[in-house]
């Protein structure tokens, strides 16, 4: 017991202190930071098993479950350029620009299991809830130089700013139904929808001064548009034996067609990365999410402590969908080079005293834009049940750094090498189930 409890503690301390990959600044071009399942599910490693995170192919408690999901997304980004002494090496890193927002986010849901009332062998669901988040704050204080010989703090040119706003929201219609005594099988109708985004751009100036983008104020806010769009995804569950399922999920490609006032994805050249510039007439694009494959498992493990595991595979075929036309005042074709992807997750989940719930989980997966994004999350958890009312709660941390160039560049600026950003995020998320 003392050996268990040491591993569970260091287990934490390492868990911890690991913060979670983002990559926000490329939000409008490529959903990511965020986990579909419930807090439970989200703890422990589930958020690749396939079918088993939608509600209609869990085991329903009592005939109705309402559900609701409350989801704060921090974050933490961090940019420095390289110091370089006379021998061309890398001495340091100078921050220059730190930035720490959080963003809070509502879901719910509600199922009907019509077999244990009506005799019908059917389980529905309604749900709305957040399918991908633009948010991202970016606040970059520039400070003009008085010089050598004083000693007086630097006084404040100006701002660079960056900020996202809105989301883009899913609501879902789920039927599925028991097939003999081991198999379900279930459809799942899905809206997307537009959630007030907008994007905002620009220099703030208080001073002239050479560090600025800018002589004068020039911030540019821009609406971004998105067309509503539907899709229908299919899943299955079959039970192989009494404490071992296996699910499966497939979700077909997905066109969203965007629209602004001049907003534009680019391919920067020099790190052959995704970029966003802004055009003087109205702009029109399409993003193609790939179609998606998950296999995912659960199995109840023969142990004094009541024990879970569960864990998932996914596939993503992100290198058919990377060529995009950008329409503004020509048409421009863009290729961002993306790679196929694929991801696991794995996770624990322990019953101690008879209720009470402890779940760890690991995910990694590759990014379509290349192995320095690639992502390695961790995941940890617990909750409680009094009667029909029970409330879980969960945090998955992750960190990553990659190499990308100033956001807002200078003519006396030197760029010979690009600019280290430290991006680490926090999501934290609490499930509020009420079962009748």
């Amino acid at each position: 017991m003392l050996f268990k409890y040491k591993f569970i503690t260091k287990y934490l301390f390492f868990v911890l202190i690991t913060l979670c990959s983002g990559q926000q600044y490329f939000s409008p071009l490529i959903p990511n930071n965020y986990f579909i399942p419930n807090a439970a599910d989200l703890a422990k490693g589930a958020i690749f098993s396939g079918a088993f995170s939608d509600n209609i192919f869990k085991d329903a408690a009592q005939n109705y479950n309402l559900e609701i999901n409350v989801i704060r997304n921090s974050y933490a980004e961090r940019k420095s350029f390289p110091v370089i002494d006379m021998f061309d090496d890398v001495v340091t890193q100078n921050v220059y620009a730190l930035n720490r927002p959080a963003f809070t986010s509502y879901e719910w849901s509600f199922s009907a299991d019509l077999n244990q009332k009506y005799k019908m062998p059917f389980l529905v669901s309604i749900s709305d809830g957040l399918f991908w988040d633009f948010r991202y704050d970016y606040n970059e204080e520039v400070r003009a130089s008085l010089g050598p010989g004083v000693y007086n703090r630097d006084p404040v040119a100006g701002y660079h700013v960056v900020n996202v706003e809105g989301a883009i929201r899913s609501f879902e219609l789920g039927l599925s139904t028991i097939i003999g005594n081991k198999a379900k099988v279930g459809l799942i109708f899905e809206n997307f929808y537009e959630d007030n985004i907008s994007y905002i751009k620009g220099v703030n100036v208080f001073n002239q001064d050479e560090a600025l983008a800018s002589d004068t104020t020039n911030i540019r806010l821009l609406d971004l548009s998105v067309k509503g769009t539907n899709r229908i995804t299919f899943g299955s569950t079959y039970d192989i034996k009494e404490n071992i399922s296996i699910g499966f999920n497939f979700k077909p490609k997905l066109e969203m067609k965007f629209s602004s006032d001049g907003l534009m994805p680019v391919l920067d050249e020099r790190t052959q990365l995704p970029n966003f510039v802004i055009s003087d007439s109205a702009s029109f694009y399409s993003v193609n999410l790939p179609s998606e494959m998950s296999l995912g498992f659960s199995l109840q493990v023969n142990n004094p402590t009541e024990t879970y595991i569960h864990g998932g595979f996914v596939f993503k075929d992100w290198d058919k969908y990377d060529t995009y036309e950008v329409s503004h005042s020509k048409i421009d074709t863009v290729v961002f080079n993306y790679q196929p992807t694929f991801g696991f997750s794995l996770g624990v989940e322990h019953i101690i005293l008879d209720k009470t719930p402890l779940r760890f989980g690991f995910l990694f997966s590759e990014s379509p834009l290349g192995e320095e994004f690639e992502i390695t999350k961790f995941s940890i958890g617990s909750g409680f049940v009094f009667d029909d009312l029970s409330v879980d709660v969960s945090a998955i941390f992750g960190a990553n750094d990659y190499r990308y160039q100033d956001l807002f560049q200078t003519a006396a600026q030197e760029n010979s090498f690009l600019d280290r950003v430290d991006e680490s995020s926090t999501v934290i998320k609490a499930t509020v189930k009420y079962s009748f």
